[in-house]
C-alpha cells in the first residue's frame, strides 16, 4: 500500500495546484470587473478612490479567496484516487484498493497486490500535469482593457465631487506652505528681537484659525493672524524706537556732531570717531592712547599737544553740555514759565530729578502729551549730563598731563582715563542696541509689507470690505473706493484741498510747459442789457435725468468689473445686480417720462458787465 498512497498523495498536491490557478483565473476576472465598475465611477461621478490601496485589495482578496475556496474543496484521499485511476486509465484499481485495505479475503489482497504493482510503475505527472487554466487568457484581456480605459476615458465629474477634493487638496496645501512662510518669519524676527533685547514672547496672541476645524481653517486667517502679530510687534518697536532712551542717543549723537577738531595731536582720531558717532573706534583710539602714554612712547611735543587737545575737548564738550537754550524753549511751549524754565534748563544735567518733579506740576497738558515731554526733556537732559561727564573726565585727563611723570600720567589722569572708557562703552552699548533695533524694526516692517500684500491679489480684506481700515495690507481698495461720506475730524490720504488733508504733497513730475486758468475778479454793476437770445424747447424743472442716467451708466461699469473681478462676495453678487437693474429702469422712465408742458418762449436777457 505505500506506492498506492504515495501515487494518490501525489495526485492531490497536483489536483490542489490546478484547482487553486483556475479559481485565481476566475476570482482575479472578477477583481478586474469590480476595477472597470470603479474607474467609470470616478471618472463620471467624480468618487474618490484610492488606486493603490483598491489593486492591493482587489489582487489580495482574489488570492485569499481562490487559496480558502481551494482549500475547502480540496480532492480527499479517495476522491484523488479516483481522478487518478480515471486519468491514468486504471480501470479503479487504486481507489477499490483503498476501499479492501482493511479486507483480509484472499481476493481483496489479490486487488491490492495488483494495484500495489501499477502503482509502482505509474507516473502521476504525466497522468495529472499541472498547466495553466483553459480560460487563462480572459483576465489578461481584461485587464488590459481596463487599463486602455483608465487612461483614455476623460473625466466628467458629474456630481462634482472630483472638484471639491482638487479644492481641498488646494486649500490643504495653500494652507501648508503660508505657515511655513510664517513660521520662517517669525523665526527670522525672533531672532532679530532677541538681538534686540525685545521680548518677542510678550507679542504672541492667540491665533485667528485655533481652534477651528482644519476645513475652516484659510490661508487668509493664517496671513490676517501674522499680520496682527507684526502690526503689535511695529508698535511695540516704535514705542522703543521713540523711547526716552533713543532719543537720549539721537540728542547726544547730535551734539558731538558739533564737535571740531582740538588742533594737532594724537587725540585727533578719538576726537574724529566721537563727532561722526563711532563709538567702538573711539574707545579703540582711547586704548591705543593710553598704551602710547604706559609705555612712553610719545615725545614731549606729542604730550603737550594732546594736553591741549584734551583741554579744548574739555572744553568743546562742557559747552556742549551748557546748551540749554533748546530744552528752555520746550519747556516755555509746554507751559512753564520763562525764569522756572531757564532755571530747570541750567540744572537739567545735574538735577533731572527736579525737572522731573517741575514736569509733573503742569495742568494745561493731557497726561499723553505730558508724558511724552516729560520723556523728551529727560532724554535732553541725560545727554547733556553725559556730555558733561565726558569733558569732566578729559579735563581731569589734561590737569593729570601736566603733572605728568616719568612713569606715566598721574594717577587721577588714568582714573579719569578709565571713567571716560567706561562711559563710551555706555554709549557704545547703546548705540549697538539701536543698530539692532533697527534693524528689527526693518524686518517687521518689510514682512508687514510682504504679508499684508498679499491680499492684494485677492483682491480686498475683511477691513477694506466692511469700509474699514486695511489690515496691514495693500488692497485695492485701500482708503480710496466709491464715494461716501467721511468724517471731517479725520486726515484723509490725499494731498491737501478741502477738508483735512495729512500733510503730504503729491510727486513732482518734470513738464515742458503748464497752463494755468484764471477767472478775472469782475464785480457785476448792474448796466443795461447788452443782447438777448430766444431758446426753444421744453423748460425741464427739478432733477436733471440725463445727469441721473450718466451717474447710474458709470456706476453699472464700475460694479461690472467688481463683479468680474470676483472683489464682490458670492452671496452679495445677486443684490448688487438687482440694486443697478433698479436705477437702469429709474433712468429709462425718467427719461422717457413726458416733460411739463413749457411756458411760453421768452427771450434771455444778457446783461451788461459795465
Amino acid at each position: 500500500m505505500m506506492h498506492i498512497k504515495k501515487a494518490v498523495r501525489s495526485a492531490s498536491r497536483r489536483l490542489f495546484l490546478v484547482d487553486f490557478f483556475k479559481r485565481l483565473a476566475t476570482l482575479v476576472t472578477l477583481a478586474i470587473a469590480a476595477l472597470l465598475i470603479a474607474t467609470l465611477l470616478e471618472r463620471l461621478l467624480g468618487l474618490a478612490i484610492d488606486w493603490k490601496l483598491a489593486l492591493s485589495a482587489a489582487g489580495g482578496s482574489a488570492l485569499v479567496l481562490a487559496l480558502g475556496w481551494t482549500i475547502v474543496r480540496r480532492h480527499r484521499e479517495m476522491a484523488a484516487a479516483r481522478v487518478l485511476d480515471e486519468r491514468a486509465n486504471l480501470r479503479e484499481s487504486l481507489s477499490t484498493a483503498l476501499c479492501m485495505e482493511s479486507n483480509s479475503d484472499p481476493w481483496a489482497k489479490a486487488v491490492v497486490l495488483s494495484a500495489e504493482e501499477k502503482a509502482r510503475g505509474l507516473r502521476v505527472s504525466q497522468a495529472i500535469p499541472i498547466q495553466a487554466p483553459q480560460h487563462w487568457y480572459v483576465p489578461v484581456f481584461a485587464a488590459l482593457g481596463v487599463a486602455i480605459l483608465w487612461m483614455s476615458l476623460p473625466r466628467y465629474d458629474l456630481l462634482g465631487l472630483f472638484a471639491k477634493r482638487q479644492e481641498a487638496t488646494e486649500h490643504q496645501r495653500e494652507i501648508v506652505q503660508v505657515k511655513a512662510e510664517v513660521k520662517a518669519k517669525e523665526d527670522k524676527l525672533a531672532e532679530m528681537l532677541a538681538k534686540a533685547g525685545v521680548d518677542a514672547k510678550k507679542e504672541e496672541k492667540d491665533d485667528a484659525a485655533a481652534g477651528k476645524p482644519a476645513g475652516e481653517i484659510s490661508p487668509e486667517e493664517i496671513r490676517r493672524a501674522a499680520v496682527k502679530k507684526l502690526t503689535d510687534v511695529n508698535e511695540r518697536l516704535n514705542q522703543l524706537q521713540n523711547s526716552e532712551r533713543q532719543q537720549q542717543l539721537q540728542n547726544l549723537q547730535d551734539q558731538l556732531k558739533q564737535l571740531k577738531q582740538p588742533g594737532p595731536g594724537p587725540l585727533q582720531e578719538l576726537s574724529r570717531n566721537l563727532a561722526k558717532g563711532d563709538f567702538a573706534k573711539a574707545q579703540q583710539s582711547l586704548a591705543e592712547l593710553q598704551k602710547k602714554l604706559e609705555d612712553s612712547s610719545l615725545s614731549p611735543q606729542d604730550k603737550e599737544q594732546l594736553k591741549n587737545q584734551m583741554e579744548n575737548l574739555a572744553k568743546q564738550l562742557k559747552d556742549q553740555a551748557n546748551k540749554q537754550e533748546e530744552l528752555k524753549n520746550m519747556l516755555q511751549k509746554a507751559g512753564m514759565d520763562q525764569k522756572t524754565a531757564k532755571q530747570m534748563a541750567k540744572q537739567a544735567a545735574s538735577n533731572p530729578e527736579a525737572m522731573k518733579k517741575a514736569l509733573e506740576q503742569l495742568k494745561n497738558m493731557s497726561p499723553e502729551d505730558q508724558q511724552k515731554l516729560m520723556q523728551s526733556a529727560m532724554a535732553m537732559a541725560k545727554s547733556m549730563g553725559q556730555c558733561d561727564k565726558m569733558g569732566q573726565s578729559m579735563n581731569q585727563m589734561a590737569q593729570g598731563m601736566q603733572n605728568m611723570s616719568k612713569e606715566g600720567m598721574s594717577q587721577a589722569g588714568q582714573q579719569a582715563m578709565q571713567q571716560l572708557s567706561q562711559q563710551m562703552s555706555e554709549m557704545e552699548q547703546m548705540a549697538q542696541d539701536s543698530q539692532s533695533l533697527q534693524a528689527a524694526m526693518s524686518e517687521a516692517q518689510q514682512q508687514l509689507k510682504e504679508m499684508g500684500g498679499k491680499c492684494d491679489s485677492e483682491g480686498e480684506c475683511d477691513g477694506c470690505k466692511n469700509g474699514k481700515e486695511c489690515e496691514g495690507g495693500n488692497c485695492k481698495s485701500r482708503k480710496n473706493g466709491l464715494w461716501r461720506a467721511g468724517d471731517s475730524n479725520r486726515n484723509g490720504s490725499g494731498s491737501g484741498g478741502a477738508g483735512h488733508g495729512d500733510g503730504r504733497s503729491p510727486e513732482q513730475q518734470a513738464a515742458d510747459y503748464r497752463t494755468e486758468k484764471r477767472k478775472a475778479d469782475t464785480k457785476t454793476q448792474g448796466g443795461p442789457v447788452i443782447g438777448t437770445r430766444l431758446v426753444y424747447g421744453e423748460q425741464v424743472r427739478g432733477e436733471s435725468a440725463a445727469e441721473f442716467a450718466s451717474a447710474v451708466e458709470t456706476a453699472k461699469g464700475n460694479a461690472s468689473e467688481a463683479l468680474e473681478a470676483m472683489r464682490v462676495p458670492r452671496e452679495y453678487q445677486e443684490a448688487v445686480k438687482n440694486y443697478f437693474g433698479t436705477l437702469e429702469k429709474k433712468a429709462a422712465d425718467a427719461k422717457s417720462a413726458p416733460a411739463q408742458k413749457p411756458a411760453d418762449a421768452k427771450p434771455e436777457s444778457r446783461p451788461s458787465g459795465g
